[in-house]
């Protein structure tokens, strides 16, 4: 039997779904996720095969919720949405979400998505992990790859998982430019979508993180039609 698990931004927020999934033979776990410090302290890592989140976790303004989800538990995140809007489902799915569903959708259609969504996941599962061990250092910037920690002008910069990779991959390669697909392809976990600027907001919230300048970037530089790239001599 295979266990979904709910994050929930209040308790039963999504009974619906929970039902749903029940009803068609799921272990369904709950978790209210008041903020992503309780994805530590609740940690059922290794213990589920999918993620069901509901919309306000989703578009949080405060977390890159979706992602950091998908990178510590390794698992697709399904978001349950109350109505069919095309502009809210498409920010969603440039937000990392692998698929949405409306909370009351009947429970063949949970199940059918949860099924293709796993098995999309799986076929492009990323093969990308830091170098144990390793430390990178350019100036004011030490990037510590088996403790992974970022640590900028003395003072440790509180990074998601996916923001940590990010950094990494860019710092490691330098001085070349990284493009998008392979940073979509080893961060993100899937196949690369022209369409989706999942990759844009998650390299602008790491420039905000590192002090770098939004409109005109010198740490991390936006290359025209080929990628970024981590500019070693700007730390």
């Amino acid at each position: 039997m295979r266990t979904i698990l709910i994050a929930e931004s209040k308790s039963n927020s999504l009974a619906v779904p929970q039902a749903a999934l029940q009803d068609q033979g799921f272990d369904v776990q709950t978790m209210v996720l008041e903020n992503l410090d309780h994805v530590n302290q609740k940690s059922r890592k290794g213990m589920v095969s999918s993620i069901v989140i509901d919309q306000s976790i989703a578009t949080s303004a405060k977390f890159d919720t979706i992602n950091t989800l998908k990178s510590y538990y390794q698992v697709p995140v399904l978001v349950s949405v109350e109505d069919n809007n095309d502009d809210i489902q498409s920010l969603l799915l440039e937000l990392g979400a692998d698929d949405v569903i409306a909370t009351h959708a009947k429970p063949r259609l949970w199940r059918a998505r949860l099924d293709a969504m796993l098995r999309k996941y799986q076929s492009v599962k990323p093969q990308y992990n830091c170098s144990n061990g390793k430390e990178l250092s350019f100036g004011a910037l030490t990037i510590k790859g088996e403790e992974r920690t970022v640590m900028f002008e003395n003072q440790r910069v509180s990074l998601t998982t996916h923001e940590f990779d990010l950094i990494w991959l860019l710092a490691s390669k330098a001085p070349k430019v990284v493009s998008r697909e392979e940073i979509y392809e080893k961060i993100i976990g899937q196949d690369y979508q022209a369409n989706s600027r999942t990759i844009d907001v998650r390299v602008s919230c790491l420039r905000k993180k590192l002090g770098d300048n939004a409109t005109s970037p010198q740490k991390i530089k936006t290359v025209w039609r080929q990628g970024y790239l981590f500019v070693k001599e700007a730390w």
